[in-house]
């Protein structure tokens, strides 16, 4: 990760899975309101529900939040969670774009995407 957890940035579909498979304390928060695709082990909490009710996750496990593209509601999600004082926050680049594109899978051609904006 060039900009790392701690600086708030970003993490690659690979790095992920290299995390993932080394056991390393990962939360993976699926922030979308609808679904297209799907990342194994996500726990889904739109993004206006992660403002509006506060989870308590693990605080020494890295949060990677995402939405479908990558950018938006992940972005969002990030703030909002780092305002709650997670340090440990990071967005999945591509989404679950492309998480699909890593695993050669392509998400359903007849769901719509979405990739909501702050509210």
């Amino acid at each position: 990760m060039a900009d790392g957890p701690e600086a708030g940035g970003s993490i690659t579909v690979p790095e992920l899975v290299e995390r993932l498979e080394r056991g390393e304390p990962t939360v993976l928060i699926d922030v979308r309101f609808g679904k297209v695709g799907d990342v194994p082990g996500a726990i889904a909490v739109p993004v206006t529900d992660l403002e509006d009710d506060p989870r308590d996750w693990d605080r020494g496990a890295l949060l990677v939040v995402f939405c479908q593209h990558g950018h938006g509601a992940s972005e969002y999600a990030q703030e909002v969670l780092r305002e709650q004082g997670y340090d440990r926050v990071v967005r999945l680049t591509g989404g679950v774009d492309a998480w699909m594109q890593f695993h050669h899978r392509e998400p359903p051609a007849e769901a719509a995407p979405t990739d909501s904006r702050h509210p």
